[in-house]
């Protein structure tokens, strides 16, 4: 594998995705001695992780070019950015659901996770794409209830 070909924005995420790793076993809550990583901080803080860490993975395995990654019609920069993105967002609601015994562990989740999110987006921006519209996610059902046109 060929670390130079990688654009700065992945290289970025794949830093993110290596401090996440090790995040998840920093505390995340304590008190008294007493302290949660994001295993035991329930599924937003591990689940969040785990999403951003898989974000930085697809750039990764992009990377060492063994296989072509896709998921439908999501580039793998694509797929990265949503993954990341939708990681860090679990990680704010851990965040804000529990406020109480707060440790440095889910701070620097937090930022991991923010950080694997920039850096997808903006390997994303350096290929050339974009984020893919709501049409991209649907099988063009409706639901809507208004009359079929």
């Amino acid at each position: 594998m060929d670390f130079s070909k990688l654009s700065q924005g992945a290289k970025l995420a794949l830093i993110g995705g290596a401090v996440l790793v090790i995040d998840l076993f920093l505390p995340w809550y304590g008190t008294l001695g007493f302290n949660l990583n994001a295993f035991d901080a329930e599924f937003w803080a591990w689940g969040g992780s785990l999403l951003a860490i898989a974000g930085a993975a697809v750039l990764l395995l992009k990377a060492m070019g063994t296989q072509e990654i896709s998921a439908g019609q999501f580039k793998p920069e694509q797929l990265a950015t949503i993954l990341a993105g939708i990681g860090t967002i679990f990680i704010v609601i851990r965040w804000i659901t529990e406020t109480d015994f707060v440790k440095y562990g889910l701070f620097v989740g937090l930022i991991a996770a923010a950080v694997v999110t920039f850096g997808a987006f903006t390997s994303m921006k350096d290929a050339g794409l974009d984020l893919p519209g709501m049409d991209s996610f649907g099988g063009g059902g409706g639901g809507g209830g208004g009359p079929e046109a």
